[in-house]
């Protein structure tokens, strides 16, 4: 988010809220291994081979980076997710320490994503979904009926199809109606928005607190053309939208007007996962008592900071 150097990769939440002992963060979504290379302008031809300059393997998915980024920040966190039992679950279940302990391993092959890099700060992905298939729902409820108020963050939802056919609503309402505060993150369908995808996001609204879309995702799941239309349409059920926006930063309805935060200006060196790590800092600063633009404006202030770095630093509270 932005184009020069911002000194102080943590410091993401600097404020009073930060002394408070925060509430748990229940995280449910996708945690597989990502391969990222880059950059690559053009698009390869099919039948060629390209040599590129940069590339790390890490712990990849909208939950695997949010759990990174919120063990970085100290928040008490229960991640609902399984791994393959493969060599790329081993990996990726080491190198998330100890949010990689809460794992369930299931006879799957690891889910992997390749993301490549393009010099405009844009990314493409390849994804094989493997284990993802095999989220158990059901012992996710009973923990969460069970368990003492915090926060949910559900994230990945499109590449989670336990979720889908009315599972996922059935879930949020049950987190709900135990005390739960809901954010929401759905991620690019991979068949697009359409009708039917938009009727199952549009069905979430109302048992949501918070939704998390970026721009491009908040206008083709709304229809609408310009942001403040999108941002008040997903609004009309109840739930706050925050919409994440690149190098612009993150922008919200206030008191009916589109209010921003803008981005420090940093220098961008890898841009994946951007959103998880606003997801996740968003999230524990909520989790300490911030108040809604705090935290967003810690939000963005800790994805600018992450994607500075290669190879890929989460940080941590300055």
């Amino acid at each position: 988010m932005g184009h020069e150097r911002d000194g102080g990769r943590g410091a993401a939440l600097g404020s009073q809220a930060e002394a408070r002992a925060a509430l748990p963060v229940h995280l449910i979504g996708n945690v597989n291994l990502d391969i990222v290379m880059g950059p690559v302008e053009p698009w390869p031809a099919p039948g060629t081979e390209r040599l590129v300059e940069h590339q790390e393997v890490r712990v990849g998915g909208a939950a695997g980076v949010a759990a990174m980024a919120l063990q970085a920040l100290a928040t008490p966190l229960r991640l609902h997710a399984r791994i393959g039992d493969d060599a790329f679950g081993a990996v990726v279940r080491d190198a998330m320490g100890p949010a990689g302990a809460q794992l369930e391993t299931v006879r799957a092959g690891t889910a992997y994503s390749v993301g490549v890099t393009h010099p405009d700060g844009e990314r493409t992905f390849l994804t094989y979904p493997g284990h993802l298939a095999a989220l158990d729902v059901q012992a996710i409820a009973e923990e969460l009926e069970g368990s003492q108020p915090g926060l949910v963050l559900v994230c990945g939802y499109f590449l989670l199809p336990s979720l889908r056919r009315g599972a996922g609503l059935e879930l949020v309402r049950l987190a709900r109606s135990a005390g739960h505060r809901v954010l929401f993150d759905s991620g690019w369908p991979s068949e697009g928005f359409t009708d039917a995808v938009r009727g199952d996001l549009d069905a979430l609204l109302p048992s949501l607190d918070d939704v998390l879309p970026n721009q491009a995702e908040a206008l083709a799941w709304t229809g609408a053309a310009r942001l403040e239309d999108a941002v008040e349409r997903l609004q009309r059920s109840g739930a706050r939208a925050i919409v994440k926006r690149g190098p612009r930063g993150a922008s919200w309805l206030e008191g009916g007007e589109l209010a921003s935060r803008a981005p420090p200006r940093v220098s961008v060196a890898d841009s994946v996962g951007a959103g998880d790590c606003f997801n996740a800092a968003f999230a524990a600063a909520v989790a300490r008592g911030a108040s809604h633009a705090a935290a967003v404006e810690a939000a963005v202030r800790y994805a600018s900071n992450v994607v500075q770095s290669r190879p890929r630093d989460y940080g941590g509270p300055a």
